[in-house]
């Protein structure tokens, strides 16, 4: 079923039937059976902005209801900012989700407060709560089994993929947005952008736009706006879907990678333990460690500092690095690291310690 609402049709819904789905519902299902991303009795929280990418998102979640025998409801979050603009996206969101009778909820939060007080920029802090309020609507609802679902697709993927190298990140970041991460889902992470829109505007289904998507004050405006058009008008048309496969498989790098690093660890016994002094602790085994290459050491070295509760957000190659470059000194070499962590050798070990 396929469904067209203006919600300038005072709460009015035109729906067309079609006998069968089309085909982006059955690029989207595919997609979803693919990676397993929804199974059958799933409780599914579906991010609603209102514009297109998630009206799309919640539209084709509504029509495969049935068939993936799945609860929905609709999370709209205001984030405090935009003013008129962000109540009117939020009316339509309600419009839109009553008119086609999805359970629906709108979270307030204040953008502006956590920004200056936690001295993250807005885009940090408006994610940071986005999904804190998502989290809780879905326990709210459906207990602590739920998945969230958020429309990004390949050309946001592009976009992250680009930032990320533009930003000097490592394999992680340059595979850009997982397809699954925790309890979050993307079920469009397969699809244009154009492709979205395009089967909108083929049923008449109306969205709201972000005025600050067309502004180009910010570095991912830039290359969404600018960057990727002309390098696909000027160098390679399908410049987008080369970047987001470039992605897809340094992705899998990385989970290959990351894998092999947990196990060196735990077949080497590395395990973390609090020291006399109440600090968290790992052994690394240093002499097997300096006969891997490189970049299996960097890894190796990410992964014990995640065992012992490392907050990695300040963490960059150079103070990995300067763990790496222990493994090859003597006894007492030392280095004082981000989030209260030191690293020290001692004998033939190399530990890094969380205070």
């Amino acid at each position: 079923m396929n469904h067209s609402y203006d919600p300038r049709h005072h709460g009015r819904l035109r729906v067309v039937l079609h006998v069968k789905m089309d085909k982006l519902e059955k690029d989207i299902l595919k997609f979803i059976r693919e990676y397993q991303l929804i199974k059958e009795g799933d409780r599914i929280v579906a991010g609603f902005s209102g514009g297109a990418d998630s009206i799309c998102l919640l539209t084709v979640l509504f029509d495969l209801r049935m068939l993936l025998k799945t609860e929905l409801l609709a999370v709209h979050v205001h984030h405090g900012l935009r003013g008129e603009e962000a109540d009117r996206d939020a009316g339509f969101c309600r419009e839109y989700a009553e008119a086609l009778k999805i359970p629906f909820r709108l979270i307030c939060v204040d953008t502006p407060a956590l920004r200056d007080s936690t001295g993250l920029t807005e885009e940090e802090a408006a994610r940071k709560l986005r999904y804190d309020a998502l989290n809780r609507a879905g326990h709210e609802a459906f207990g602590d089994r739920y998945r969230i679902a958020v429309a990004h697709h390949a050309d946001d993927q592009a976009e992250t993929i680009l930032f990320n190298l533009i930003r000097g990140s490592g394999l992680k970041g340059l595979g850009g947005i997982r397809i699954e991460r925790e309890n979050i889902i993307r079920p469009l992470l397969g699809l244009r952008r154009r492709d979205i829109t395009g089967w909108l505007n083929e049923r008449g289904i109306k969205y709201v736009t972000d005025s600050t998507n067309l502004e180009n004050d910010h570095s991912r405006n830039v290359l969404r706006n600018i960057v990727i058009p002309e390098l696909e008008q000027r160098i390679n048309e399908k410049a987008a879907v080369h970047i987001t496969e470039f992605g897809r498989r340094v992705s899998e790098a990385d989970s290959f990678i990351t894998g092999e690093a947990k196990d060196f660890l735990i077949s080497h016994r590395c395990i973390a333990g609090r020291n006399q002094n109440g600090a968290v602790c790992i052994k690394l085994a240093q002499q097997q460690l300096k006969e891997k290459a490189r970049v299996f050491r960097i890894y190796v070295i990410i992964e014990a500092l995640k065992m012992i509760g490392t907050p990695m957000k300040d963490w960059g190659d150079r103070h990995f690095n300067d763990i790496d470059r222990l493994l090859f000194l003597g006894k007492g070499a030392h280095a004082d690291l981000p989030g209260s962590v030191s690293a020290e050798n001692l004998y033939h070990e190399t530990i890094l310690c969380k205070r």
